[in-house]
């Protein structure tokens, strides 16, 4: 609890200032003065019952000055208002604050090393953004079972599948290669089958690149997404994923006509690394 207890009770003019000459003496100004005492966090010595006038006495200044310390150390004013009242325990507000200081310290320092990829000359062909994924339902196959390793053959089995059972949602298919799966975004699951199954891929924080052209550059682009994770001081937090944006296939699937195009030079693809 912050210490109130040094309130003069004179109307003594010699020993009160009023708002104005107490905000002075302070160093803050006289609307600070009064939206605290509005707020009860910091209250006037003395109201004189008859004008309402203010004042406050010099015995104060050591609860103020704790006040206006805790304050620039980044404390809000509901925390403050709970140290004065006794709600809060200071050491254990100071402690939390000093967590989320050290929290945006971090932050700052990863700024700092993205900023200096660019400045330094180090940026990716495209712009890394960082961003959030939501968790997401999708149908999944193992390319183990590919016909022949055939991913193209792999996708069309499992669009057309999703596709008779009337659950494809619509957003683009993807693929994780470390786990060796593609997948399909579905509405609701269906039944598995020995080369279909269904899993919900978990919200993420990803390092995200956009890669235009055909999949042969694609190896190049994840060494540079990850080139980038690396040095922007953050660390990988799960696999990588692959969102085909835009891409080749058979009409009998049905796919959104925005999605499909005939030459590989158009394909969009974007690479999701989930970041701690």
């Amino acid at each position: 609890m912050i210490n109130l207890d040094h309130r003069a009770r004179s109307s003594d003019a010699s020993e009160v200032f009023t708002v104005g000459g107490f905000a002075r003496l302070a160093g803050i100004s006289a609307k600070v003065l009064r939206s605290y005492d509005a707020g009860r966090l910091f209250e006037p010595a003395w109201v004189d019952p008859s004008s309402g006038y203010r004042y406050y006495s010099p015995a104060q200044l050591p609860t103020l000055r704790r006040i206006l310390a805790l304050r620039d150390v980044g404390l809000s004013r509901a925390e403050l208002a709970d140290l004065v009242r006794g709600d809060a325990d200071l050491g254990a507000t100071l402690e939390r604050r000093r967590r989320a200081l050290e929290a945006e310290r971090r932050a700052i320092e990863r700024r700092l090393a993205m900023l200096e990829i660019q400045v330094g000359g180090r940026a990716t062909d495209g712009d890394v953004v960082v961003r959030p994924l939501e968790p997401e339902l999708v149908a999944t196959f193992d390319l183990a079972n590919a016909p022949g390793d055939d991913i193209g053959a792999a996708f069309h089995e499992l669009e057309a599948y999703v596709r008779d059972l009337g659950t494809r949602a619509p957003r683009p298919p993807g693929a994780i290669p470390d786990e060796d799966l593609i997948f399909v975004p579905v509405r609701r699951s269906g039944a598995a089958t020995a080369r279909v199954g269904f899993r919900r891929l978990p919200s993420a924080h990803a390092a995200t690149l956009l890669h235009r052209g055909p999949y042969a550059s694609l190896p190049s682009a994840i060494d540079e997404l990850a080139a980038w994770v690396t040095a922007s001081g953050h660390e990988p937090a799960g696999p990588l994923r692959i969102l085909y944006l835009q891409f080749g296939a058979e009409p009998d699937l049905r796919l959104p006509r925005g999605w499909t195009v005939e030459d590989d030079a158009d394909f969009v693809t974007e690479l999701q690394q989930p970041i701690g």
